[in-house]
């Protein structure tokens, strides 16, 4: 019974308070953040229209629900599938990597022979809430039909099934790409 700390009503109210501001500052901290990651989306998103007004009706740089593949009719042929671009030319490609962890969120991009990937809005792939990305971080790039991965010096590296990369890798569909903090499957 010695070692019982008792707390008088007055330093019992001062502890409550001082428990009450502590959780007061951190919800208002939070609040901030959270406030500033909009605008600073919104700032990105609007920067991007800036920079490519025609970005909207475009492809080139997207975050979608789900990039639809479409049918392999060869490149520079007529495709089949009823959309109005009808083909992609001579030497481009279609490329889409998909978060494993959160299969909805896509990136999507086409009509391009090589696709820079980073944080910043310009690249073809803008993946922009990742701070692991750098802002030019790897490119893709088709070669004979293969599919190859080159990091561009980026701070946190590039990886293939777990393996970091040194130099312009081979990538197939069944291949797991690291890009910052994320995993993705790669179509193309």
């Amino acid at each position: 019974m010695d070692n019982l700390l008792i707390l008088t009503n007055a330093e019992a109210a001062n502890t409550l308070a001082l428990v009450a501001w502590v959780l007061t500052f951190f919800i208002a901290l939070n609040a901030a953040i959270l406030v500033y990651t909009i605008i600073r989306n919104a700032r990105t998103a609007k920067k991007r229209m800036n920079d490519n007004p025609s970005a909207e009706n475009e492809s080139n740089v997207s975050l979608t629900s789900r990039a639809p593949k479409k049918p392999d009719t060869g490149k520079g042929t007529e495709s089949t599938d009823g959309d109005d671009d009808g083909f992609l030319p001579e030497g481009t490609f279609q490329i889409s990597l998909t978060d494993l962890a959160n299969p909805e969120r896509t990136f999507y991009a086409e009509g391009k022979s090589a696709y820079l990937v980073g944080r910043r809005p310009q690249m073809d792939l803008c993946i922009p809430d990742d701070g692991y990305v750098s802002g030019t971080h790897c490119k893709f790039e088709l070669v004979e039909g293969d599919l190859f991965l080159t990091d561009l010096e980026s701070s946190n590296g590039t990886k293939v099934n777990g393996v970091k990369i040194t130099e312009k890798t081979k990538v197939t569909e069944k291949d797991v790409v690291r890009i910052g903090k994320m995993e993705y499957r790669v179509n193309y």
